[in-house]
């Protein structure tokens, strides 16, 4: 589903956001609501669940392209917790552009060697943490995250997160491995999740309450953020030496006290075998051309959650973890929904909370480019291919020059990047070895989830590295083209029929996994294949 579908049902075409305001609502009302002023001298009011979309100089309602606006910039922080604070309109940069009617909204203020900059501290939270509407909601209600998580160890000490009964964490996010990943971050880390919670603690104290509504102006204390890269873009006046942010597009290697493998339960989810993955809520749904966003009404608890593409700022963690989707339920399916039960949505979602009261779909933003490196942490899945090659360099003479892992990427809006049980990535082992004055490069697959039958592909001959290495990118690609396909029209135009050959797996009863009885005949029969002239 692609950013120009999505329209907001009461904002204009082409409604560039130039101030980002306050937060309110009414009183005795549970949603938070956020002022906003766009071109045209018009303003308008969202639902503080779309602040993972809402950054000054974006365009909402887009009915072509448009670049990224302002001015690229970047630094590396040294402890956040030390930047003062001012109003926007303390910042000369702020003044000598258009903006809108924002300018007592708080920004961070950091003093660089050539220039001060101002950060708006709703954009440093948006990128931070409002990378989804729930965790936006979540942050402006006290102790929500020890209501509606329970945080224990298991037997080997490692962390283990709980969906409580009841809270309100959708199966859209703990599917997906960046969310479980970024909210696992905020639960685990003291300063990630103190940072967090500064944010109803500000709300509280702070905020106001005028006629019959009650107001606030956004607040919070952020983490230190030692040693993280931020890449920023704003305007620059180059007279007073400020810079203004518009929006911040990267935070790179967040520092984390999280490490290992982390389990993530939600009592929501049945792990299903042998059936077609879900998307959503677990309901499979299709989605029209097009359709709009309502931002005044409640989504339905028993329909289907579309996932909504935006602009991503890109994420990194200095030292990355994994989080396992697990269930304590395993069900056996032969399908998750027939086709006449898949559910047609009408043109009409809502990105609010889901009540019972709701009357539409619900709409669930996404603004996670996550990129942080963590393939080698996988490796464990490719234990049987490692101990083939293994044997391949003790009984045959082999020589291992070198092995890595590779998340496979995403191609248009498939999702076989995805492993189906665990929605963690899935990746590819690249071994390069030498035997006899001949080159040879295995690629492996994890395919532990059964998404497809596939053999390990094995090419040789002199220089066919250096092709590999040139072009990886592309064989990537085609193989996700192919729905899990060895790309072999590429292979034989580079290397001829005779030069690339997909050696079969010995039969196993647990996919990824083979008896250590059989990984010497397997071994076997790449020597074999390799030896042929």
């Amino acid at each position: 589903m692609s950013k120009s579908e999505v329209k907001f049902q009461k904002l204009n075409d082409d409604a560039k956001i130039l101030g980002i305001g306050g937060l309110f609502r009414s009183v005795g009302n549970k949603s938070w609501a956020i002022n906003l002023d766009f071109n045209g001298n018009t303003s308008q009011s969202l639902q503080f669940s779309n602040i993972p979309v809402l950054a000054r100089k974006r365009v909402l309602n887009a009915t072509k392209p448009y670049d990224l606006a302002g001015l690229p910039f970047s630094f590396t922080i040294s402890n956040a917790q030390q930047w003062s604070v001012a109003n926007a309109t303390d910042c000369p940069a702020y003044q000598a552009h258009r903006h809108g009617k924002d300018s007592n909204q708080l920004c961070f203020v950091v003093q660089l060697s050539d220039v001060l900059v101002y950060i708006p501290q709703l954009e440093m939270a948006r990128v931070l943490f409002y990378h989804d509407p729930f965790l936006a909601r979540l942050s402006l209600q006290h102790n929500a995250l020890m209501e509606d998580f329970f945080l224990s160890k298991n037997d080997n000490g490692q962390p283990v997160v709980t969906v409580r009964e009841g809270a309100e964490y959708p199966i859209t996010y703990f599917n997906q491995d960046d969310n479980r990943r970024f909210l696992t971050w905020v639960l685990l880390d003291s300063a990630a999740r103190a940072s967090f919670e500064s944010i109803s603690t500000n709300l509280v104290k702070n905020q106001y309450q005028k006629n019959k509504y009650q107001y606030w102006n956004f607040q919070f204390t952020p983490p230190p953020l030692d040693g993280v890269d931020i890449g920023l873009r704003g305007w620059e006046d180059r007279e007073s030496k400020s810079f203004f942010v518009w929006e911040i597009i990267s935070l790179n290697g967040l520092p984390s006290e999280v490490t290992g493998e982390i389990d993530f339960f939600h009592p929501g989810y049945e792990r299903q075998v042998g059936g077609k993955p879900t998307v959503g809520d677990g309901k499979q749904a299709q989605a029209p051309d097009q359709y709009e966003l309502d931002d005044d009404e409640l989504s339905d608890t028993d329909k289907a959650t579309m996932g909504l593409a935006s602009e991503r700022v890109t994420i990194s963690f200095k030292t990355p973890f994994i989080t396992n989707r697990v269930s304590r339920k395993i069900k056996s399916v032969s399908n998750v929904f027939g086709a006449d039960e898949t559910e047609v949505l009408d043109s009409r979602l809502s990105t609010n909370e889901k009540e019972d009261s709701g009357e539409l779909p619900g709409g669930a933003w996404n603004n996670i480019d996550d990129e942080t490196d963590d393939a080698h942490l996988y490796l464990g899945k490719f234990q049987s291919f490692i101990n083939m090659v293994d044997v391949l360099e003790l009984a045959h003479g082999y020589e291992i020059l070198s092995r890595e892992i590779i998340k496979l990427p995403r191609v248009g809006e498939g999702k076989k990047h995805w492993l189906s049980d665990t929605q963690n990535p899935r990746c590819m082992a690249v071994v390069n070895l030498r035997h006899t004055n001949q080159n040879i490069t295995l690629f492996e697959i994890d395919t532990s989830d059964n998404a497809a039958k596939l053999s390990t592909m094995m090419i040789k001959g002199a220089n066919k590295d250096v092709w590999i290495s040139q072009n990886l990118n592309q064989v990537m690609v085609e193989i996700m083209k192919k729905s899990l396909g060895w790309p072999t029209a590429l292979f034989k135009t580079a290397f001829t029929k005779d030069g690339f050959a997909g050696i079969p797996h010995p039969k196993s009863k647990n996919p990824g996994s083979l008896p250590p009885e059989e990984i010497g005949p397997w071994a076997q029969r790449f020597a074999n294949w390799a030896s042929r002239s």
